[in-house]
């Protein structure tokens, strides 16, 4: 539901601009549960809704990567790397320079607190560890609003959306955008057999997932099995 949502560039724009404090041109219609992977082999992503920025010509200007992620995983900071990666990877082409690469924020809304640190926003860009002013300017910049600690939030443009995703009650124009959105489709039957079909991959792709690592879990276990009969046989020849 929220990807479908904050795919309407009228929702995604303000929302950007309230939370960033930027000032967007143009957005490129945002794309929804949009997927990109490498190669067969290697482990794809699919972005919840994914934005681009343009210019008066139409040019990529800033690139925008928004997830809702209602679990903490434990993995959620390695997550946002790796979607770095995957974006940054698809932004150029073959031969391409890499001054090429725009601007790129990864945000993630999360109702708890991931870090542990008590604060409702953080935001990371990389710096020089003994020097902190210092800035790499990699222009790559990863952000994390925790909405059930909205209240801590002393900017009302991050606080109203912050307090929405916590509670579901609208109290600005754009909030208010956003709960007619999501009414509309909760009583759209198209949109609930595209949602549960995305639902289903989803689940599906878990399960998977599961079932490799258990199974490298089961490889791993005979191997060690192998490899203790093997040394215990020694042992009793006295080899060992």
């Amino acid at each position: 539901m929220f990807a479908m949502v904050f795919s309407h560039k009228e929702i995604a724009k303000p929302f950007l601009e309230a939370v960033l404090g930027i000032k967007i041109h143009e957005l490129r219609d945002p794309e929804p549960e949009k997927s990109v992977e490498m190669s067969p082999v290697s482990k794809g992503v699919r972005f919840d809704v994914f934005v681009k920025e343009t210019g008066t010509s139409g040019e990529t200007l800033r690139s925008f990567d928004i997830e809702m992620q209602m679990e903490d995983t434990k993995e959620i900071p390695k997550r946002a790397r790796f979607y770095q990666a995957m974006r940054d990877s698809e932004a150029l082409g073959k031969g391409e320079k890499y001054r090429n690469l725009k601007e790129l924020y990864i945000i993630f809304i999360c109702p708890d607190d991931i870090f542990g640190k008590g604060r409702a926003v953080y935001r990371f860009k990389n710096l020089e560890a003994d020097d902190p002013k210092i800035e790499m300017r990699d222009l790559c910049f990863k952000n994390f609003y925790i909405f059930k600690k909205y209240r801590d939030v002393a900017e009302k443009s991050i606080r109203t959306y912050l307090e929405y995703f916590a509670t579901s009650k609208p109290i600005s124009p754009e909030t208010e955008d956003i709960d007619r959105l999501v009414k509309w489709y909760q009583t759209d039957n198209n949109t609930r057999i595209r949602y549960m079909t995305w639902q289903e991959e989803i689940d599906i792709a878990v399960d998977q997932e599961r079932q490799r690592a258990d199974e490298e879990k089961a490889r791993a276990d005979a191997e060690k099995a192998r490899a203790d009969r093997y040394e215990k046989m020694l042992k009793d020849l006295g080899k060992l």
